[in-house]
């Protein structure tokens, strides 16, 4: 678990820096179509509620409250979550991953959706908050987890789930302390979702809209 320490460890160095890049639309792949993809992706399901896990600074929580959705944000930075509470209306709460699996966190209600976005970039952790996702949302309520393409690492010759190298490069100097971060092929991603409880795993390729290079995949599920 030291490598998800030093993960919380980063982010709460850089929670401001997040905060000021985010505000500014400061990464090109999300202004381009990331944000979009994941905002249509479950507004297309018509979810009357929904919990972003790792909310971060409340952008996506916003966006989804804007277009009717009931809303809980959830992030272990307390920072971001003051942000996300000035930015949003919702519920927010400041906790782990772990919090959640352990239930140390009670939610008032169970959610038609539940929303990660860019937040899945441990090990353990992603696998244990994964298995107990399925008790948390109502009957027929769906998973939808937005993370880097898979197939971004083929063009490394790196094509091999495992920890990976981390950096801030392209955010700026300011960013400190990058971290090492768990990379899953997306036969890995699809075993460890079936493996967590889900099944009709739908996959979505997000891709740069002038290159056509693979960005993102959104994977959305339903609990067994």
């Amino acid at each position: 678990m030291v490598n998800e320490k030093k993960i919380i460890d980063s982010w709460t160095t850089n929670a401001a820096n997040w905060i000021e890049i985010i505000d500014n639309n400061g990464i090109e792949s999300r202004r381009l179509i990331t944000n979009k993809a994941i905002v249509d992706a479950v507004c297309s399901n018509k979810p009357a509620t929904a919990l972003d896990v790792g909310c971060g600074e409340g952008w996506l929580t916003k966006e989804l409250y804007d277009k009717g959705i009931e809303m809980t944000g959830v992030d272990v930075i307390p920072e971001l979550i003051e942000r996300a509470r000035e930015k949003a209306k919702g519920d927010f709460l400041v906790a782990s991953y772990e919090d959640i699996v352990s239930g140390k966190i009670v939610f008032s209600k169970l959610f038609d959706t539940i929303v990660i976005n860019f937040a899945l970039i441990a090990k353990e952790s992603t696998e244990n908050l994964l298995a107990a996702l399925p008790r948390y949302l109502s009957p027929g309520g769906k998973l939808l987890i937005q993370t880097l393409h898979p197939f971004s690492r083929k063009a490394i010759d790196d094509y091999k789930s495992g920890w990976k190298e981390g950096s801030w490069d392209g955010l700026g100097e300011q960013f400190t302390l990058p971290y090492q971060w768990y990379f899953c092929t997306l036969e890995d991603w699809l075993l460890l979702l079936d493996r967590s409880g889900f099944h009709s795993i739908k996959v979505t390729e997000v891709l740069h809209p002038q290159s056509a290079k693979p960005l993102s995949v959104i994977f959305e599920c339903t609990p067994h």
